[in-house]
């Protein structure tokens, strides 16, 4: 049975539009299926809970950005559901990643009813007071900071108050101290920037770890060392494309654990997600989905 869930004001009610297609698909080839499409993030959660914890449903299709499919993380990653997605929302960097970013209801419903899901790796970081999935970037530092400023802007929408973040951050942004553990190897470093990438894409195809893959086992944790603000300024465009790397103030890791601590904040896909200190393990195998080819 197949779970559609819809972030109604993704897309400016694109979202709503997209589910219903996708629905009419599903009925119209005699598959079961059920509908989310609520008002509230609150209502959208407390549906889906209700709905993945009766076990009914084989499939589940967030329909929005990466916020919606971040929730739909946390309610089945190493469950026999598979997570699909249809881009709605500003930065759909888990449809980019998994090739769906793009792709019509149409082709986007040949895919998933007709090809072989496949098995990719998240990330589980636990704080001290909670455990949480993702499947791109969890990120800390300037751009977590910057995330956090544009997450509490009502005007104005869409990119532009990322851009707007950015330059009132940088005015006041100093480097971070950071404790860092990777794999066993333990070392302090003052940074502007520190992501732990599963998927080499966030904050809407900013290819920060280009290379990272999600069905690695392994992690790339890419640490931008103090630099002056013009500098952070000519980094981040380059971002993008991914050609920040090679640079002589970055490095890049790799490791399957991490640990960070530092007085600062922490994002995950984009979300919330707590204070520093952070634990995060790279856990193989532990989302199925599927691979637009």
């Amino acid at each position: 049975m197949w779970l559609v869930v819809c972030n109604a004001s993704a897309g400016k009610g694109k979202g709503s539009i997209l589910a219903d297609d996708f629905i009419k698909l599903l009925s119209n080839s005699g598959l079961e299926n059920k509908l989310i499409d609520c008002d509230t993030f609150a209502e959208t959660k407390m549906l889906l809970e209700k709905e993945i914890q009766t076990n009914r449903y084989n499939y589940l299709i967030a329909v929005g950005g990466d916020g919606l499919v971040n929730l739909c993380l946390q309610l089945v990653a190493e469950k026999p559901i598979c997570l699909g997605v249809i881009p709605a929302g500003t930065g759909n960097d888990f449809a980019r990643a998994t090739g769906f970013n793009g792709k019509s209801v149409d082709e986007i419903f040949s895919i998933v009813s007709r090809s072989k899901p496949v098995k990719i790796d998240l990330g589980k970081a636990v704080s001290a007071d909670e455990s949480k999935w993702f499947v791109q970037v969890l990120s800390t530092g300037f751009d977590a900071i910057v995330n956090s400023l544009a997450n509490k802007m009502t005007w104005p929408r869409g990119k532009s108050k990322y851009t707007i973040a950015t330059i009132l951050i940088l005015s006041r942004f100093k480097s971070i101290p950071y404790m860092v553990e990777i794999d066993g190897r333990i070392f302090e470093q003052n940074a502007m920037l520190l992501a732990v990438a599963n998927g080499e894409s966030y904050g809407g195809g900013m290819r920060i770890c280009p290379g990272a893959s999600n069905s690695d086992g392994i992690f790339d944790v890419l640490i931008v060392r103090p630099v002056t603000k013009i500098v952070l300024l000519t980094i981040f465009p380059k971002v993008f494309k991914g050609n920040h790397i090679p640079h002589p103030k970055i490095d890049v890791y790799k490791g399957k654990y991490i640990k960070i601590s530092s007085p600062t904040v922490a994002y995950a896909d984009g979300e919330f997600l707590s204070q520093l200190p952070l634990e995060v393990t790279n856990v193989p195998n532990a989302l199925t989905t599927w691979l637009a080819s």
